[in-house]
This record gives C-alpha cells, structure tokens and sequence, in this order.
C-alpha cells in the first residue's frame, strides 16, 4: 500500500494558505479576512453591530445552558417527589395489611372460666386445622396484592430514574 490519502480542499497544497501568497503577502480573500477581524478599520455601526451579535450569541448560549439545567433538575424534584408519594402509598397499604390481621382483644375479667377455657380450646383447634391444611391464616386479596406489587415495581423504577437523574446533575456540575 503505497497511496496517500487526502481529504482536505481541492487543490490545497501542503504548507500553503489559502489567505496567503508564496512570498507571504496576503491574497484579496486574506485582506478581506483582515479587515472584518480589525476592530480599528471598522466603523462604528459595524463595530456595535459585532459587538451585540457577539453578546446576543454569548447570552442565547448561557440561557441555553441553564435551561437545559433546569429541566433536568424539575424532572429530578418531581421523580423525587413522586418517589415520596410511591412511599407513603407503600406505608399506608402495610399499614392496612397489618390492621387486617390483627386480632380483636377480650375483656377477660367479664369472662367465666368455662368460657375463657371454651375460647382457648376453640382457638387451638383453629391453630391446628390451620397448621395442618392452611399456609397463612389471614388471606390478602388480589386486589391488595396487585396495590402491593405495583407499589414495589413502582417505587423501584422511581428509585432508579431518581438515581440516574442525581448522577447526570452532578456530571453537569462538574462539566461547568
């Protein structure tokens, strides 16, 4: 393999310029060139002209920025928020699940003790047919259990946006 690859302009040579002759002189392009970067040949509407476009370019680039920015962090505080919401929604079912099973209490000084026995040999039978044929004692229904799940799956999913939110917030921290 003995070709060179190139590509550059048509018809630029190595070393020459395109805004500059062999002897170093500038070319009609070159002085033109010159001229629009020259801020003493420029008269004065041209001059401010430059000047506001510069800071138009300049502040349209910042508010750029900082809109990007704080979209960014918006969409953090409302996963964030929405996060918060999932967890309290989570608390609350628990809450209703645990309510569900707990067990009324007696009074037991209006009790005799026949009844009180009554109630102790009725509650250990249901124990054991419980035991022997029934996992749980207290079902949760589908609906519950559906809630539950989409809770979980739901507070997952915000956990991981709300994560990956926090680390493209302190790239762009750093980036600054």
């Amino acid at each position: 393999m003995s070709e060179i690859y190139h590509h550059g302009i048509k018809g630029q040579k190595w070393g020459v310029r395109r805004f500059q002759n062999a002897d170093g002189t500038r070319t009609s392009a070159g002085k033109r060139r010159a001229r629009q970067n020259d801020a003493g040949s420029m008269s004065d509407e041209e001059l401010n002209s430059r000047v506001r476009r510069m800071n138009m370019e300049k502040q349209y680039n910042k508010l750029s920025k900082e809109r990007a920015n704080s979209k960014v962090e918006d969409t953090k505080r409302l996963l964030d928020a929405t996060s918060a919401t999932v967890k309290q929604a989570k608390k609350l079912n628990q809450e209703s699940i645990d309510a569900s099973r707990k067990r009324e209490t007696l009074d037991l000084s209006k009790m005799t003790d026949k009844q009180l026995r009554d109630r102790i040999n009725r509650a250990n039978l249901e124990r054991q047919y419980n035991d022997m044929f029934a996992r749980e004692t207290v079902s949760i229904s589908k609906g519950q259990r559906y809630v539950s799940k989409a809770l979980d799956v739901g507070g997952d999913v915000l956990a991981i946006g709300s994560s990956a939110l926090a680390i493209a917030v302190a790239i762009k921290e750093l980036s600054k």
